[in-house]
């Protein structure tokens, strides 16, 4: 390109104001169309940075929905438990003098001090012994058999003692209970 630029100046068709015009027009065209594409090229690395701080952001909510989520089901569950316990709940008797023995989530042994009639419904399964979720105090709770029935597939290891849900219970230590009769 060079030498024909130079042969139209040597011919006269061309003079220098002319040549340097076409330089100039050129080297302004491939400066845009170098800025262009470095536009292009910003252009879409924003939109990608863009795009990651999206999908970032969406992960985030995504995550911040699940926690909340579990929030609720977990408070969920334990309102549902408080009601069946509160609702099914057998009144303190003041003739409560035998102790039933049952195991607690921990493998231990505890008891709660029960009357002969409640001593005879557990032994027939018509009442159980259920933790409550959030007492500590009184933590162990005589309930009729139908809660314990509501309880345990909520939460099985609620329920510490029901002999009619015997094979879903811990073991039960019934020497020492038939001990104490």
């Amino acid at each position: 390109m060079q030498n024909l630029r130079d042969q139209l100046l040597k011919a006269g068709l061309a003079n220098k104001q002319q040549k340097q015009q076409i330089e100039t027009e050129k080297r302004r065209s491939r400066k845009r169309q170098k800025r262009g594409k470095a536009e292009e090229t910003a252009q879409e690395q924003q939109r990608l940075a863009h795009e990651a701080r999206l999908e970032v952001q969406r992960e985030a909510d995504r995550e911040r929905a699940a926690t909340q989520r579990a929030e609720v089901d977990a408070r969920e569950k334990l309102l549902r438990l408080q009601n069946i316990i509160n609702y099914w709940q057998l009144d303190e008797d003041d003739r409560a003098d035998r102790p039933w023995y049952f195991t607690t989530r921990h493998n231990t042994i505890n008891h709660v001090y029960v009357s002969k009639p409640i001593a005879n419904r557990l032994t027939a399964g018509d009442v159980a012994i259920v933790e409550h979720p959030e007492r500590e105090e009184m933590r162990y709770v005589l309930v009729e058999h139908d809660a314990a029935a509501h309880i345990e597939p909520i939460d099985p290891d609620l329920v510490r003692f029901s002999n009619r849900l015997r094979q879903h219970s811990q073991p039960v230590f019934e020497a020492a209970n038939d001990a104490e009769d």
